[in-house]
């Protein structure tokens, strides 16, 4: 049985990792907690995520709630994050961080933590999306310059970043495959709107729509046949399900800085 505390427990996120993690049999939710001044402090983490009541209130206390638990899993705020993980280097707790758009000093705190304590982090936690993550290197590497790669990002008119953290992993995996530089070749067209994009570029196509929870699309073509590798994500519950079963994973590992796919074998 793996105990979770989970940061960020009021957003939309956080309640889906508690539903989700009350139905798991090997899952416990210890510990619930939200910013300074939140308005549903105190109440049950259960009544907040639309279920019974299970003797966990929502706290703005990190510290208690850390050291009560295996793993922590964070999905608040990206300026927060680096905060909530010294505490729990300092409690030496695995964690699991599924918040994106982390700033490059962030970032360092976070690869400075996984020194001391096992760490993973990823843009998305869903299973499906990191074998996407593995087919799409895959089919970069085998297919090569003769083909070129497209990818589609869609998600709800909420999302603030643009490209998402999913999508900018896969033109990771593009560029890895090819053998170049994401930073030198890729290209974010927000909407879609343009015609044509240069050879040898890795174009991402940013759209918000609705409320749609993620969809991607890796388009591999040549003027002979197109590949499409496509994986829609149909409810929160795909992330929510994927960081609970990093979590269950990461506390027995060494400290070190991991992703999903080391989470799944497919490194």
């Amino acid at each position: 049985m793996t105990t979770v505390c989970i940061m960020g427990a009021a957003g939309r996120m956080g309640q889906m990792l508690i539903r989700c993690g009350v139905s798991n049999p090997n899952v416990t939710i210890t510990g619930a907690v939200e910013r300074p001044g939140h308005p549903d402090l105190g109440k049950d983490a259960g009544v907040l995520a639309g279920i019974d009541p299970i003797g966990v209130l929502l706290t703005d206390d990190p510290a208690p709630a850390i050291q009560a638990c295996d793993a922590v899993i964070d999905f608040s705020f990206h300026e927060v994050v680096p905060d909530h993980a010294e505490l729990v280097a300092k409690h030496r707790r695995a964690l699991v961080i599924g918040t994106t758009a982390l700033s490059e000093d962030e970032a360092a705190v976070i690869d400075r933590v996984a020194s001391l304590v096992p760490v993973v982090w990823a843009p998305n936690m869903s299973l499906g999306v990191n074998l996407l993550f593995a087919m799409t290197r895959r089919a970069a590497e085998v297919l090569g310059d003769d083909y070129d790669v497209t990818i589609d990002d869609t998600h709800h008119v909420h999302k603030k970043d643009a490209p998402s953290g999913t999508a900018l992993w896969l033109g990771s995996k593009v560029a890895e495959g090819k053998g170049v530089s994401l930073e030198k070749t890729m290209i974010h067209d927000e909407g879609g709107t343009q015609e044509s994009y240069p050879e040898g570029s890795i174009p991402i196509r940013s759209y918000r729509r609705g409320e749609v929870v993620g969809d991607h699309t890796v388009r591999v073509q040549s003027a002979w046949e197109t590949i499409e590798l496509t994986h829609h994500a149909w409810s929160r519950d795909a992330f929510a399900r994927g960081a609970l079963h990093a979590a269950r994973w990461v506390v027995s590992q060494r400290p070190r800085l991991y992703d999903m796919q080391d989470v799944l074998g497919l490194q």
